[in-house]
């Protein structure tokens, strides 16, 4: 490694790591490592990918095995959920960049606490990185600046059950269904319009951007979840407020649920992320991004990012997403990624724009 342009992608063999290094590695001038405990894997993504690919084997219970990797890495892009507090800590010790797309609002916390160490570094991360959260806290931003009165932020999640899902996003995505209620946080679900699937029903679901935007953007957000098969949606959150996800994992069972979703293929691989905000007399906007494969979009996302910090166009410190890129500037920039952006201009409706139902919050 020489030192110019090193970006290491930690899990970058996996459905999200993968699309990350190839999507750094197409500029010919970059070295991006592949890093993993799966040798084979690293080496096989090396030889189909594009060229500056360099497998490198990491085992991240001996975090001694960072210390030659970061000895010349400008970035590190963190594609697993595995000690990410102590490889952030030990990139920012040493003034390397770091990005993380992990979905964990426990994760999040723990790396926010490192913002005195990456500033006494002269460095920067960037946290809530890829769909949700990522995509979910620039369109949150970008409807707070186009409506600056909003009162409050309602995000909604669109999954395709045949999507591009890797096993750490089902695995949350089930973590998430079987997590006890948050007595705190009343939500109902929802009906909202999404683009390219009509009005969908969408229920309240733990994302971690509804604490982390609540506190960046200064008003209350809510976050919510669908899937693209109807049947599927009504079906899973019919179980989540029995109690059935819940019993299932007390019982042992959440390994095999997530086994079972992760083979589930009764729609297609399009997801949609929403964001809209109300405002003080109604005023009302929403904005959306749209596209196939979750993992590609989490992905490139990263990638955009990774490439920002190699830039040194960010400012030394903590932060997520939303608080440091170009809104407009990033949204441009993914449509050249198969991502389209949908937008509604600034409207006072009639009736209330979020299309609430009057029912008894989910449990």
């Amino acid at each position: 490694m020489t030192g110019r342009g090193v970006a290491v992608v930690i899990g970058g063999y996996g459905a999200v790591g993968r699309v990350v290094a190839t999507t750094l590695g197409r500029d010919s001038a970059r070295e991006v490592v592949v890093a993993g405990r799966d040798l084979a894997r690293a080496e096989a993504l090396a030889r189909s990918g594009p060229g500056g690919l360099i497998p490198h084997r990491l085992n991240l219970d001996d975090l001694r095995g960072l210390d030659g990797l970061l000895a010349d890495a400008d970035v590190v892009v963190m594609c697993v959920e595995h000690r990410n507090e102590a490889v952030a800590r030990a990139c920012l010790e040493r003034g390397v960049s770091y990005v993380d797309t992990s979905a964990s609002a426990d994760v999040l916390a723990g790396i926010e606490r490192l913002d005195a160490t990456a500033k006494r570094a002269g460095t920067a991360a960037v946290l809530s990185v890829g769909l949700a959260p990522g995509l979910t806290n620039v369109l949150a931003r970008r409807c707070v600046g186009r409506l600056p009165s909003a009162t409050s932020v309602d995000v909604t999640i669109l999954l395709g059950t045949a999507g591009d899902h890797g096993p750490d996003s089902v695995r949350w995505t089930m973590a998430g269904l079987t997590a006890p209620p948050d007595r705190t946080r009343r939500p109902t679900r929802a009906r909202v319009e999404l683009p390219g699937f009509g009005v969908r029903t969408a229920y309240p679901f733990p994302f971690s951007d509804q604490h982390t935007l609540t506190r960046t953007l200064g008003v209350p957000v809510t976050t919510r979840l669908c899937f693209d098969s109807g049947a599927v949606t009504a079906a899973l959150f019919r179980l989540r407020s029995t109690g059935a996800f819940r019993l299932a994992d007390r019982l042992g069972g959440a390994g095999l649920l997530t086994g079972v979703s992760s083979r589930l293929r009764l729609g297609g691989d399009r997801f949609v992320v929403h964001a809209s905000a109300t405002g003080e007399g109604g005023g009302h906007v929403w904005s959306a991004v749209t596209g196939r494969r979750e993992c590609h979009a989490t992905g490139v996302v990263a990638a955009e990012i990774a490439t920002g910090l190699l830039g040194r166009r960010y400012p030394a410190g903590v932060r997520h997403i939303d608080q440091i890129v170009d809104v407009d500037e990033l949204l441009t920039t993914l449509q050249r990624h198969d991502l389209a952006v949908h937008e509604q201009p600034l409207s006072v409706p009639a009736e209330p724009p979020t299309g609430r139902m009057p029912t008894t919050p989910e449990g």
